[in-house]
């Protein structure tokens, strides 16, 4: 039988964000009839063409409550008390949809975290009559990113209280803990980020039968996909070694501009032969620290870039960087980057800078890349090896990576309700 299913995502597809990707991969293979009550964000045309291509999309049908830069607080626009009410209503709206209209699933995602209130409301309303699944990109609660003092005194005092505002409307561990009380599954994507959310609680059993883990994974017959599998070798006057996403918080850099400004002063023209390409939101202390090592012209910094252009400059990049988050030793660090599976889908030369108790080391080394340790030493040895290598390729099976693969056992859950 054909389940009626409806989806709190906040953002989704054509709208680029880990999440929104992350919410239609789940969905787009389920034998469903599938109403999603967004909020509206700036379309991505390479997304669009997709879309256009995928049959599996018309099954979708989205409805906008608003826009969601009018939803989710920034401290560019400074728009919390909007935001506040809006987010509320937003809840509210989706609640009054599953009163009106008999759904079989409710479904929400994270970030942002106030989704997840929504299917709170609608599980308590409708109770065993509703199955509730909900699904984390990232922790909520004891996230080690609210955690990371070092940043946080770097911030003016504008910054300071939009950091909290922040928090509370997009990673409110409040969300997360009555999800993990009353969702009937909870999805995560990898087994670290599982573990560390369901440590700090003390059902730990009950938790463990209701997760999960469904892995970021590629619709193979999407083009930005199929390009990303042909092997083009790559061979530029100067080796560019490129970077996409954010650099903040625990995701740290600093032993990387030193390494790089090392190697300048011992290779000769380096920047001649060499160039780092960040795309993406940099911290204001890595612009700084950028002039003050005086390598702005091997590290370069660039604005966000469109997903088809991610692509494009992936495949004319001779190789790619994966700055991972860092956290004490003897914590679990529980966060995978986004961007791993198009790197995985790549097979191209890394620099990885990842630790031995995070899931890009396990994913990573498990398919033959080497990581490398957060020291001036061996990020410049690794640079090195990039620098000099002949630009070749991995091999290795990435067929557990399709959707349909990754997506099978929610599927088979979904159809058994």
């Amino acid at each position: 039988m054909t389940k009626k299913i409806l989806v709190i995502p906040g953002g989704f597809v054509p709208y680029n964000d880990t999440v929104t990707l992350l919410s239609y991969k789940h969905l787009r293979s389920l034998d469903a009839e599938i109403d999603v009550i967004a909020l509206k964000g700036k379309e991505d045309e390479g997304l669009v063409q997709s879309l256009k291509e995928d049959e599996n999309f018309k099954k979708f049908n989205i409805e906008y409550f608003g826009y969601y830069d009018d939803t989710v607080a920034t401290y560019e626009r400074k728009n919390v008390v909007s935001c506040f009410f809006n987010f509320i209503k937003y809840c509210f709206y989706a609640k009054n949809r599953a009163k009106e209209k008999k759904y079989d699933v409710v479904y929400t995602s994270s970030i942002p975290s106030f989704t997840h209130l929504s299917g709170y409301f609608i599980k308590k309303m409708l109770k065993d009559d509703i199955v509730w699944i909900a699904s984390f990109s990232d922790p909520l609660y004891k996230s080690p990113y609210k955690k990371d003092l070092e940043s946080f005194k770097e911030y003016n005092i504008i910054q300071k209280i939009g950091f909290f505002v922040y928090i509370w409307i997009y990673m409110n561990g409040m969300y997360e803990k009555i999800a993990q009380k009353y969702a009937d599954k909870v999805l995560y994507i990898c087994k670290e980020q599982k573990e560390f959310m369901i440590s700090h609680y003390p059902n730990q059993e009950e938790l463990n039968k209701k997760a999960m883990v469904i892995p970021l994974n590629y619709i193979k017959d999407w083009s930005i996909y199929k390009d990303l599998l042909i092997k083009n070798k790559t061979k530029n006057k100067k080796k560019i070694i490129s970077h996409f996403g954010r650099i903040y918080g625990l995701r740290k850099i600093d032993l990387v501009l030193h390494a790089i400004k090392e190697l300048k002063e011992e290779i000769p023209n380096l920047s001649e032969k060499l160039v780092f390409e960040q795309y993406g939101q940099i911290l204001d202390r890595y612009v700084n620290m950028i002039e003050e090592l005086n390598i702005g012209d091997i590290f370069k910094c660039f604005d966000k870039i469109s997903y088809n252009d991610v692509m494009d400059k992936m495949h004319k990049s001779d190789a790619l960087a994966l700055y991972d988050t860092f956290v004490k030793e003897d914590e679990m660090q529980p966060y995978l980057p986004s961007k791993s599976l198009e790197y995985l889908l790549l097979k191209k030369d890394l620099l990885i800078l990842a630790q031995k108790n995070s899931p890009t080391y396990r994913i990573f080394t498990s398919y033959g890349y080497k990581c490398t340790d957060n020291d001036v030493n061996s990020i410049k040895e690794r640079i090195k090896e990039i620098l000099y290598s002949d630009n070749g390729y991995m091999d290795y099976d990435i067929s557990s990576l399709e959707n349909e693969v990754a997506t099978k056992p929610l599927q088979e859950y979904i159809n058994t309700l």
